[in-house]
């Protein structure tokens, strides 16, 4: 039986219909439009049924956008771990983040766009590269290598 379901693409449909609901819903919520909470449920779904035809597009984009942001997730979780075993602090004990927030909320958009671009998204808008996902993970992996090495040495050359 549970074959059956998951053999026949339902979590396709159901998927994406209950991700635009609960954000739809979320954001009206949050802002309270309209006063009515009967008519935000209203409007929450007619725009999570809206969705469905485009589905089994977006089911593709949102399982590698997934995919990828528990990566990065998991990768940041792992940085922050070292980073805090590590004691890095700056000035008078304060933390490297709360020293740096604009640096890393750079970084963070960087990694939200690049998981963007991994997972499909410039299909998804019609925008084809005509680069392969091997040559943009080499690119990723070399970049990252490259920070790296220029903040061991400019670490090393402060003291």
């Amino acid at each position: 039986m549970a074959f059956d379901i998951i053999s026949s693409n339902f979590f396709v449909y159901l998927f994406p219909w209950m991700l635009t609901l609960a954000i739809v819903y979320g954001i009206l919520e949050h802002y309270k439009i309209p006063q009515s909470q009967s008519a935000r449920g209203v409007i929450s779904l007619v725009a999570a049924f809206l969705v469905l035809p485009l589905a089994p597009s977006l089911a593709a984009f949102l399982t590698g956008m997934v995919k990828g942001l528990l990566v990065v997730g998991v990768g940041i979780l792992v940085a922050l771990i070292f980073v805090e075993l590590l004691g890095y602090k700056v000035g008078k004990g304060e933390n490297i983040f709360e020293k740096y927030p604009v640096e890393f909320g750079i970084v963070m958009i960087i990694i939200a766009i690049l998981v963007f671009v991994s997972a499909g998204g410039l299909k998804l808008l019609n925008f084809n590269i005509a680069i392969g996902d091997d040559v943009l993970a080499a690119l990723f992996f070399l970049g990252v290598m490259a920070l790296g090495v220029w903040w061991m040495t400019a670490k090393g050359s402060g003291d």
